[in-house]
Order: structure tokens, then C-alpha cells, then sequence
């Protein structure tokens, strides 16, 4: 159970448990050499803890809706 009551932990949770901004979960999970050791790890051990998941529905749509900017030469 996640801190707002609902059954799964979000990103949000993750951050919030582990003092990070929800960009920095994502970071950690999208580009992990990109954050700070420490940071990381904490993140990773709050995944952990919580059970946080990835959405793969949500990880889809946002594949197929890449920023214009992202596949410009």
C-alpha cells in the first residue's frame, strides 16, 4: 500500500520516502549513471522497500508520444 492509500506505490511515493524529486526516480530508472551514487541507491532501495513496479502501459504510451524535438536531426 502506498502512502495515499492507493495499492501501488508510484513515482511519487518513491521520491517522497526517499527525499528526491520524482525527476530523480525517474532519472534512476530511465538513465541511471546520470544520478549521483548515493542518491541512486536510495532510490533504489525505496523501489525496493515499497514494491514500486513500472507501469508498462505507461512506459508504452509514452514511447509512442516522443516530443518532436526527440527525433529531429
Amino acid at each position: 500500500m502506498t502512502l495515499d492509500g492507493t495499492e501501488k506505490p508510484t513515482i511519487y511515493d518513491v521520491a517522497l520516502v526517499a527525499g528526491v524529486s520524482h525527476q530523480t526516480v525517474s532519472r534512476v530508472l530511465n538513465c541511471p549513471e546520470t544520478v549521483r551514487p548515493v542518491n541512486r541507491h536510495r532510490v533504489l532501495a525505496v523501489i525496493a522497500y515499497l514494491g514500486y513496479e513500472r507501469n508498462a502501459e505507461a512506459e508504452r504510451l509514452g514511447r509512442l508520444h516522443k516530443h518532436p524535438a526527440d527525433s529531429a536531426e
